[in-house]
């Protein structure tokens, strides 16, 4: 069992409250600044909740410092710059760094108002292990404090909020949409196809991997990334195939149901392949920039493996419309060929793997000892060596690591 020794309790205004209503900077570290700190702010906003959260983190620091043989304790207050996204977790991120040197903490107690700042917890996680986290809940008047926290608990689950909010926002977007496109005769048709098609995908757990793939898009958007015209591209390309796909579908005079639902699903995947592709570009150029291309081959893969499911779903809508051309031999033939290229893309894929190689995209991330334990992070590289240099954060000693004696697994450093 781990042993912690050097304990850091950790509050974060993320959206920097502290500094736009009382001029005060982050980092605040320290039981006397995060006081009068979080003493200014209530004074300025007596509703701020982040104020309740340093208050707290105080509370924590009293009581951690007060268990017997509990010397070694802080308390630090992390401030964003503003307003959420890429900007505010860089600079928590160099707040991290800077505290974690003057005080090398082995464990951390994270304390929030459960809002937007518990999304910085696997960043404070990828530096130092989190033993616990408190979350502050201001309290309500008694005779609705029950009633509303329940339904908001509820309502945080993402499964009774999909059902709640996105089954009948889908079903008021659909009706407006087809009003607006002078359709409005195939609401009820729609209608049904939109719940059915939900209904089986909750029962699948397909709707659970759409709604991650969802989250990943819309958090991946950001105007402080390159990366930026790519999702945006992405987005678009997808809402355009849904609407190619209805137009096609509702061609008129066209009378065979098969050749609706295959003019539909060509322009639906031609445009969602577009979509699948820009954005794991999107991701690509992320990767580079945050240090994290051991996730290049990753998503090079996945976009060959996006286009193959594109070229073997057209051949085989080919092949049932009745194409002449298009016959089973056609079908097996462009199989074969999807398997050929994937298995070269595979083996051409490799040099972009980065486990066992040392280059200069290692140089920044953390470095674990053998307990799992957060110890510093790389300084420098040597190619022809094969070596990786580090600085312990608590000897300040440099140490020089050649492989096989480390690997690289998930963005971090592992001494093994």
């Amino acid at each position: 069992m781990a042993k912690y020794e050097n304990i850091l309790v950790i509050c974060v205004d993320r959206d920097n409250d502290l500094g736009r209503k009382t001029g005060i900077k982050g980092p605040v570290v320290g039981r006397k600044a995060n006081l009068n700190a979080a003493a200014k702010l209530a004074l300025a906003d007596p509703e701020e909740a982040d104020a309740n959260s340093m208050f707290a983190a105080i509370k924590k620091f009293d009581e951690l410092s007060a268990i017997e043989g509990m010397k070694n304790v802080e308390v630090c207050t992390l401030t964003g710059v503003g307003k959420t996204g890429f900007e505010s977790d860089k600079k928590i991120m160099e707040q991290i760094e800077s505290v974690l040197e003057a005080f090398p903490a082995d464990g951390v107690v994270f304390v929030s108002d459960g809002s937007e700042d518990e999304q910085v917890i696997p960043m404070i996680q990828g530096r130092v292990p989190i033993i616990s986290v408190e979350v502050v809940i201001i309290k309500q008047a008694k005779e609705v404090e029950s009633t509303y926290y329940s339904i908001m608990e509820a309502l945080r689950d993402p499964g009774i909020a999909r059902i709640v909010f996105l089954v009948p926002g889908l079903v008021i977007l659909l009706w407006g949409s087809l009003f607006f496109l002078g359709f409005e005769r195939l609401f009820v048709q729609s209608m049904s196809i939109l719940i059915g098609a939900y209904l089986i995908l909750k029962g699948t757990g397909l709707e659970e991997k759409i709604a991650s793939t969802v989250s990943s898009v819309t958090k991946s958007v950001s105007l402080q990334k390159i990366s930026f015209p790519f999702y945006i591209t992405s987005i678009l390309f997808f809402f355009i195939g849904i609407y190619a796909s209805m137009n096609a579908f509702t061609q008129p005079g066209q009378q065979n149901v098969v050749l609706q639902f295959s003019a539909a699903a060509e322009q639906l995947t031609n445009f969602v392949a577009v979509a699948g592709a820009a954005f794991l570009l999107g991701r690509s150029i992320d990767a580079i920039q945050l240090k994290k291309a051991f996730y290049l081959r990753r998503y090079s893969l996945s976009i060959v493996t996006i286009f193959l499911a594109w070229f073997i779903l057209d051949s085989g809508r080919r092949v049932l419309i009745g194409e002449s051309y298009a016959g089973i031999d056609y079908f097996v033939i462009n199989v074969l060929i999807s398997f050929a290229v994937a298995f070269i893309a595979y083996k051409a894929s490799s040099v972009l793997d980065v486990r066992k190689k040392v280059t200069r995209l290692l140089v920044g991330l953390p470095v674990y000892d053998k307990q799992g334990r957060w110890i510093g992070k790389v300084e420098d590289v040597e190619k022809q060596t094969r070596t990786i240099t580090y600085k312990n954060i608590k000897t300040k000693e440099t140490i020089n690591v050649a492989i096989p004696k480390f690997y690289l697994r998930e963005g971090k450093i592992y001494l093994s």
